[in-house]
């Protein structure tokens, strides 16, 4: 199956910055940031993409862990789309 999105994650300063970009239309793009860390938050809820389009999404976290893997937050059971309910993990 090919994804609809691609995305890249890198920690900031005060948490970490996820950018992602449509290949294809994303319907619904949200981040169930707290699969990665409990007390993470996002200042975006659900957004939609066409084809080209990026956003970036920042993750509000103090979560060593998750600053030091950031890519957890791109992971398949956490970037979710309306355009994945059976996306593999």
């Amino acid at each position: 199956m090919k994804l609809a999105l691609s995305a890249a994650a890198v920690a900031v300063e005060d948490g970490v910055e996820l950018t992602v970009t449509a290949k294809s239309y994303v319907r619904d793009l949200f981040c169930m940031a707290d699969k990665v860390d409990a007390k993470a938050s996002l200042a975006e809820g659900m957004v939609s993409l066409l084809p080209g389009e990026s956003v970036v999404l920042h993750i509000a976290t103090a979560d060593a862990a998750a600053l030091a893997a950031p890519g957890a937050f791109a992971a398949a059971n956490v970037l979710r789309s309306a355009n994945d309910p059976k996306r593999e993990w």
